[in-house]
């Protein structure tokens, strides 16, 4: 079983580092996106500098800056292999059942970062696209 909750300090750190290393390089962002494959068990960060959100269709891949930086979290990945893969968040115990497809594994993850994505929105001011790869979850934060 993978404990999600373990995961939440890095990410958090992930993301305010590669904000932070965006900004030194190339200003303050337009607009920030966070594309995520959990089943691969990695994020990468987007930005734009010129760009207005609405410009890149909701895409992450359609940003001026594409896979800025890049975070893999590989106990994800071994955890989604497991024959009975399991993932603890807040408590709760969520089975992934491999034959109804990876939508309910996305949505866990989605759920999971939108508040993390929330309150990096709150200290940047940006716009944020948070997106899973190859998943209907997609939302401006």
């Amino acid at each position: 079983m993978t404990n999600l909750d373990n995961t939440t300090g890095k990410i958090k750190a992930f993301l305010n580092a590669s904000i932070l290393k965006f900004q030194s390089e190339n200003n303050t962002p337009s607009s920030i996106g966070v594309y995520c494959c959990p089943w691969s068990g990695w994020i990468s960060m987007h930005f734009n500098a010129t760009k207005k959100l609405d410009e890149t269709k909701n895409n992450c891949l359609d940003f001026e800056f594409v896979e800025f930086d890049f975070m893999e979290i590989p106990e994800w990945k071994n955890e989604y292999t497991n024959d009975n893969p399991e993932f603890k968040l807040n408590g709760s115990i969520h089975t992934h059942d491999p034959d109804f497809g990876d939508e309910a594994f996305n949505q866990l993850i989605f759920d999971y970062l939108k508040p993390i994505v929330t309150e990096l929105k709150e200290s940047y001011h940006s716009e944020i696209l948070l997106q899973m790869l190859d998943s209907n979850f997609v939302e401006k934060i």
